[in-house]
């Protein structure tokens, strides 16, 4: 049975993306809004009020694959697409081939399936609609839809399997997703588990320099606290939940059973003080993590794992290098264990699958 302790950012390849001005693109902010913008976009689509202009030119999609992974779904990108344009020329390239590598190198792309425009995109009707949103971001002489791949490109390959499970600990859907994991190693062997988190960290130069719709968006949920270090430390059920994370991240820095804590801690409704006494932690020293640059450093560095995969939606499973969320993870049989013994079905206790008491998340944060 392994338990491993979290999974340092070292181990993502540097994959930050430059856009046409020559400026970096915080992604992790424009990910947050997408979640809500695309559901109005549907919506107002559903009222006809945004339509394709049938009258304007072809625009050329690319839309990149990988035939060798059979759960990348794109099928869903061209239709969702051409719900906003008309006239769309789709063109499918596998990334196995010299133009799909070439494509991954020219536009940095780190996860598959992945949607670019061409330029002729900007004389569309609904061009600034996506541009306005952050739906695409420009890249080179094309535009990449801003969308979560299943496959990332990024990660180091292991000689184990691993699950990196990305949650909030606030969220309703991400502690059963955290205790199922727990669960599946009391029964399933040969695989790692890593436990990342979904935030963000800025400094106070860079928090001045965020627009004022960022600043407010997350002033007016009580998102941040500047702590004394000056730092801006945000997520998105607010600076209690950052709190529960860094202990949680200071269980895993201390403690070989830091499975346990989480475990303590959830069934302890989030209560950092008796989950440590219940435990028979030193309190001195998880209070320090804790309240100091020590943990703060900890979830700082922790959150650039999501960072460098553009996650977050709380559960994320990512297995070995495949992105799998919440619906798609629970729409498997036996759910994301079930993945897990299809990619792996070498691993011991995978027979026993049916026993294992999963926590359902029927939803995402």
């Amino acid at each position: 049975m392994a338990r491993t302790k979290k999974v340092k950012s070292k181990s993502v390849k540097n994959s930050k993306r430059k856009v046409k001005n020559g400026e970096g693109f915080n992604w992790k902010v424009p990910v947050i809004f997408l979640a809500g913008i695309i559901a109005v976009g549907l919506i107002v689509n559903s009222l006809n009020i945004v339509t394709p202009v049938s009258s304007e030119g072809a625009i050329t999609l690319y839309v990149l694959t990988d035939s060798s992974c059979p759960v990348c779904d794109s099928s869903w990108i061209e239709p969702r697409v051409e719900l906003d344009f008309a006239n769309v020329e789709t063109h499918y390239v596998d990334v196995n081939t010299p133009e799909g590598q070439e494509f991954v190198n020219e536009l940095s792309i780190t996860s598959l399936p992945a949607a670019f425009f061409a330029s002729d995109v900007q004389d569309a009707g609904n061009f600034t609609l996506y541009s306005d949103n952050y739906w695409i971001i420009p890249i080179s002489d094309y535009y990449l839809l801003n969308i979560q791949g299943t496959k990332s490109l990024v990660r180091d390959e292991t000689n184990t399997p691993t699950i990196d499970l990305f949650v909030m600990s606030e969220c309703p859907y991400g502690k059963p997703a955290q205790q199922t994991m727990i669960n599946a190693m009391d029964t399933i062997s040969g695989f790692d588990l890593n436990i990342h988190y979904i935030g963000n960290v800025y400094t106070a130069a860079q928090w001045n320099a965020l627009s004022d719709d960022y600043k407010n968006y997350y002033q007016s949920y009580g998102m941040c606290e500047q702590k004394n270090d000056t730092k801006y430390y945000c997520s998105l059920h607010g600076p209690e939940e950052v709190e529960n994370d860094i202990a949680q991240l200071c269980a895993m820095k201390y403690y070989n059973n830091w499975t346990d804590f989480i475990t303590a801690h959830i069934n302890n409704d989030m209560n950092i003080s008796k989950t440590i006494q219940n435990m028979g932690y030193n309190e001195t020293l998880m209070n320090e993590c804790i309240n100091s640059e020590i943990g703060w450093n900890l979830y700082a560095e922790d959150i650039l794992v999501a960072d460098e995969l553009s996650v977050s939606s709380s559960p994320t499973y990512v297995f070995d290098n495949v992105i799998i969320g919440t619906s798609s993870a629970l729409s498997l049989t036996n759910g994301p264990l079930g993945l897990l013994c299809s990619l792996h079905n070498a691993l011991s206790g995978c027979e026993n699958i049916d026993s294992i008491q999963v926590a359902q998340a029927t939803g995402s944060c």
